[in-house]
């Protein structure tokens, strides 16, 4: 209802302005739409920041090379793929921002194809239907029903941390029952994922909300950190049994229970530290291991308290998570590249008066769909949509529309459309179609004040739409099609490459908090590839982060050895980087490095024993 009522506000106000193509203003309203205030407060911004860099674009490019049609398609071509590229390597709408600018590009550009100096005016009219779109978006959303997310995070953290603790619980006490497998984590890494992202909507929609987004954010990296170490805390448990006690500090974290949680983790903490202090009088680096890994479960754990209380200030801040994989911003601007060329080269080829649109729609949808790990999906769903949007749009226009004379009329009949779509995309299986429908839609309806009919256009229009459609389901099929196994062993490469950073520096160590939370988006990218990846992958990276974890720690430990210690464990470290891909060879390693460690140990006293100690520990730990 609220992005009906938006969208015909919108229409009536580009009306009410004289603005040059009205329908991009309900066009504007269907895209930024959101269930929440803060999505589209967010959306809207980046929308307004891409097309206004795309039209800066436009101006440029046209003005440089408008009498030279073929390098000017050459660098529209170049232009969409960077854009593309830095797209799938960005999150949420910066990402759509990114896109935006690239296919904004054509939109402005190519509509003043035979006339360049009209190129500003199109840039200028787009840019005012696009902010009056937002703002009667932006609008609605702030009064009709307004639903925000910090109403909703409360609930969402709560209901998300019992499903993760009530998971480790399982996992780790079946296994120590010897009861089988661990459980699957895939749902639980999208439930944080979508966590995290609802947290970034209520920071949006009001100041007020930072505290509360903050630790909904810490909540989610907590539990991230949690369900990264479920296989390293089963092997700890299974060395430190008397540190089972840990286990009970999850019940009424899951719960809530702040009282009965800071009981029963101080009872852990406890244990923890007497088991620790054995550990080194015996020399015992598995148990040290093990007392380490332990205690991080239970700092996690403690975070997670103390973002969810809030009477306690928050002391630890969140970086940017790390970009996605490089080589899949490679193949995806490839694949634009290639994409958008041949369809630039139909168009001059056959001068087809609707060559422009085609083009148009082609980088819009191959934009849109570089950055999903189903494109060839989704490619088939807008092929439905500019169906329907066709046979919708036709007797629309030319039967219902020329008996009617106010915009009363005009609004009865479109908002029965967009109220089914905008319904329609919040449905599962449906969301694409739901999304694109109306966008195709009211692009072939084009309603403007007052109003043209020309059948020819018109059909010219559905036409290239449909033509676009196929175009890049094709791409798709044909072109670099997606390869799942690819992506998952680029996003492992990725892993491995952070790894090998961290044994091969020489700056002081990261912040583990906050290098792990820089993997947690990976890590959900992986779980997102669902039937393309598998539970092998998912365990692989969490083995990768075990490594780097280790790989921290140990740097930490280095400043406090000895020079020729230093050296040995540099050594180990850089030798521990190069095998992160061979776990066999790795935990071999790792064996005979942690006894050679504890050998050295032996003849040492003091600080010295306890460091290599340390450190033959955590290669113990690595051994598995």
């Amino acid at each position: 209802m609220r992005t009906a009522v938006a969208a015909l506000l919108a229409l009536y106000l580009a009306y009410a302005l004289q603005l040059e193509s009205p329908q991009t203003a309900a066009v504007t309203v269907m895209i930024v739409s959101h269930p929440m205030s803060g999505a589209v407060i967010a959306k809207s911004v980046w929308r307004i920041a891409g097309t206004l860099v795309g039209a800066s674009a436009a101006l440029a490019l046209m003005a440089g090379f408008g009498q030279s049609p073929e390098a000017f398609l050459l660098l529209y071509s170049l232009w969409l793929a960077g854009c593309v590229a830095l797209a799938t390597r960005l999150r949420r709408f910066r990402s759509y921002a990114a896109v935006l600018a690239g296919y904004t590009l054509a939109l402005v550009a190519l509509g003043a194809v035979d006339d360049p100096l009209r190129t500003f005016d199109i840039a200028a009219a787009r840019v005012a239907a696009i902010v009056v779109g937002v703002l009667a978006k932006m609008t609605v959303s702030g009064i009709v029903w307004p639903v925000t997310a910090a109403r909703r995070l409360d609930s969402r953290v709560g209901r998300v941390t019992a499903a993760v603790t009530g998971a480790l619980a399982q996992d780790l006490t079946q296994d120590l029952a010897g009861a089988g497998a661990p459980g699957r984590h895939r749902d639980l890494l999208a439930e944080l994922q979508g966590l995290d992202d609802l947290a970034t909507y209520a920071a949006v929609e009001s100041v007020a909300f930072r505290r509360q987004a903050d630790g909904a954010r810490i909540t989610a990296a907590a539990l991230f950190g949690l369900l990264a170490r479920v296989d390293a805390a089963r092997r700890a448990l299974a060395v430190l049994p008397a540190a089972g006690s840990l286990l009970a500090c999850l019940t009424p974290l899951g719960a809530g229970d702040g009282p009965a949680f800071r009981v029963a983790a101080a009872a852990a903490r406890r244990r923890l530290r007497a088991a620790l202090r054995l550990a080194r009088r015996a020399a015992d680096p598995a148990s040290i291991a093990a007392a380490h890994q332990l205690g991080e479960m239970l700092d996690l754990m403690v975070q997670v308290a103390v973002a969810r209380d809030p009477t306690r200030r928050l002391s630890f801040t969140l970086p940017e998570p790390a970009d996605g994989p490089l080589g899949s911003a490679i193949i995806a601007a490839l694949r634009t590249l290639i994409s958008v060329g041949l369809a630039a080269g139909f168009w001059v080829a056959t001068e087809w008066p609707a060559g422009t649109v085609m083009v148009s729609w082609t980088s819009a949808f191959g934009a849109l769909l570089a950055s999903r790990a189903n494109p060839e999906q989704v490619s088939v769903q807008i092929f439905r949509a500019a169906l329907w949007a066709g046979l919708l749009a036709l007797p629309i226009t030319f039967l219902a529309l020329p008996a009617l004379s106010e915009f009363w009329g005009l609004s009865l009949v479109l908002a029965p459309v967009i109220l089914v779509a905008a319904l329609m995309s919040q449905r599962p299986g449906r969301g694409d179609f739901g999304a694109f429908m109306p966008l195709l839609f009211l692009t072939l309806v084009a309603p403007t004040n007052p109003m043209s009919y020309d059948l020819q256009g018109f059909l010219n229009t559905f036409a290239a739409i449909v033509l676009a459609a196929v175009w890049i389901l094709l791409t798709y099929r044909l072109i670099l099609p997606v390869d799942g196994r690819g992506e998952v062993r680029r996003l492992l490469g990725s892993f491995t490459a952070s790894v090998r950073t961290l044994a091969g520096a020489t700056a002081p160590p990261p912040d583990v908090a906050a290098w792990e939370y820089r993997h947690h988006h990976r890590l959900a990218r992986l779980a997102a590839w669902g039937g393309r990846g598998d539970d092998r992958a998912l365990a692989t990276a969490r083995a990768r982060m075990d490594v780097g974890r280790a790989l921290i720690a140990m740097r930490a430990l280095l400043p406090t050895l000895a020079p020729q210690d230093r050296r040995r464990g540099d050594a180990v470290m850089r030798a521990l980087g190069r095998l992160v891909e061979e776990p066999a060879r790795l935990a071999t390693f790792a064996r005979r490095a942690g006894r050679r460690l504890e050998v050295a140990a032996a003849d040492a006293t003091g600080p010295r024993r306890h460091g290599l100690l340390d450190l033959a520990a955590w290669c113990r730990q690595l051994a598995g």
